[in-house]
């Protein structure tokens, strides 16, 4: 990816992945849209937001590239910034002890640019080529995993309400 695109995809995919923070309070909102969009104020609920826009990156590049192992690109790259994402939070959260929102938003901008750079640094690497449709489906797994997690979670602190 160019630079250029790398801009382009950040700033859309930040816009996409913020803009699905607020879908829950559309009166079409049911249990199916909740597998992908956040339903509370977790920090999982900022990880799906990584997740899903990664991931329409990833198909957007597929495409237009005629490779599907772009998927795999775009996957990496968010889950590499997925333990970012909890550390940050609960590094802030030691000290204030409450959610700042100023603050979250800063790590979610900064772990999708990095996710957007990540991905398009990992096009090209022979790992993510290797593995074309096995990308896919993880992709797939990965969503279905995050489906039940967003109503069956355990009990364990990056599930939890913040709001």
């Amino acid at each position: 990816m160019t630079r250029k695109e790398i801009i382009v995809a950040t700033c859309l995919l930040v816009l996409f992945g913020t803009g699905m923070h607020f879908v829950h309070h559309l009166p079409f909102f049911n249990r199916f849209w909740g597998c992908i969009f956040p339903v509370k104020e977790s920090v999982m609920a900022h990880m799906k937001m990584v997740f899903y826009p990664m991931f329409l990156l990833g198909l957007y590049l597929a495409v237009t590239r005629r490779d599907v192992s772009a998927v795999g690109a775009a996957l990496l790259g968010g889950l590499a910034v997925m333990p970012l994402i909890v550390a940050a939070f609960f590094a802030y959260w030691v000290f204030v002890r409450r959610e700042l929102m100023a603050v979250d938003i800063a790590i979610y901008i900064l772990a999708m640019a990095g996710a957007v750079w990540l991905a398009g640094r990992w096009l090209m690497s022979p790992f993510v080529r290797r593995g074309r449709w096995l990308w896919v489906a993880a992709a797939v797994l990965g969503m279905g995993l995050i489906g039940v997690l967003t109503y069956h979670a355990p009990d364990w602190i990056i599930f939890t309400d913040f709001g």
